[in-house]
């Protein structure tokens, strides 16, 4: 307590300067007289003048708080959209293949794709499925829109599936409703050229391209593809048919592997 005494003491002319403003300020506010309510006005005038910097920086933290606020719940609900997207995505696929399998008469193995490029040397993808579930090498690898591939290398819970678009990878095919045959070969994205194709063949663009059966690999009839394009080889008896494939390879979640097949599937 002393020390407050002593502390008044030493400031004592702040301190009655303060009373005295507030006091004055006591006694403006409450009078009412109309030069007052004058003064009034103009000090609230003042004021606001000199506060609106401050309110509107104030104002300014609020809005940037809330844009913050703002994006990270777009982003949330962004990631949402996507996932749902994909869910919607996963279901169809699943529809599709479980319609395929309903209507194949082949022995076929859902599989799901775990991983991509495992093998150094070719394209290729990882499934779920191996020799225990029935798989071996060589066998078909299709989704419900057509052949992707086939089984290169079997473990006893997961096998290795070499796809079409591997420069590699050879199909032997028919175009339908001609029936001329050829060999598949990858091109780019997912277009695929058969050559050595006789000129006297009439074939047209959106011509069936299915698997031809002159394989022990594939059983004829297979889905590949429609025809795109017909190019005449210059200075030969030979043309080059290109065809776009129904399976889309570079996003593949889920795959059927054909395990047996009738007899009278193969030529």
């Amino acid at each position: 307590m002393r020390n407050f005494y002593i502390a008044l003491v030493r400031h004592k002319d702040h301190v009655a300067f303060l009373f005295t403003f507030l006091l004055s300020i006591t006694l403006l506010l409450s009078n009412n007289s109309p030069k007052m309510l004058v003064v009034r006005g103009a000090a609230l005038q003042v004021f606001n003048i000199i506060y609106s910097p401050i309110s509107w920086t104030k104002s300014m933290f609020i809005v940037e708080e809330e844009n913050k606020l703002l994006k990270e719940r777009i982003f949330l609900l962004t990631l949402q959209v996507e996932k749902m997207t994909a869910m919607a995505d996963e279901n169809s696929d699943l529809k599709s293949m479980l319609q395929f399998k309903e209507e194949s008469k082949l022995g076929i193995l859902p599989a799901k794709v775990i991983n991509k490029g495992m093998h150094p040397n070719l394209l290729s993808v990882s499934l779920n499925v191996g020799s225990k579930d029935g798989v071996k090498i060589n066998q078909p690898a299709l989704t419900a829109n057509g052949v992707v591939g086939k089984v290169i290398e079997v473990g006893k819970q997961s096998c290795i599936v070499q796809l079409m678009s591997d420069l590699n990878y050879r199909l032997s095919i028919k175009i339908l409703p001609s029936g001329a045959t050829g060999i598949l070969q990858w091109s780019h994205d997912d277009y695929c050229v058969v050559k050595e194709v006789p000129k006297n063949v009439k074939i047209e663009i959106d011509d069936t391209v299915i698997t031809s059966g002159f394989s022990n690999i594939y059983p004829g009839g297979l889905p590949v593809g429609k025809v795109i394009a017909v190019f005449d080889e210059r200075w030969s008896s030979q043309k080059s048919v290109h065809v776009k494939t129904h399976s889309d390879l570079s996003g593949l979640q889920y795959i059927f592997v054909i395990t047996e097949a009738e007899p009278n599937d193969f030529n």
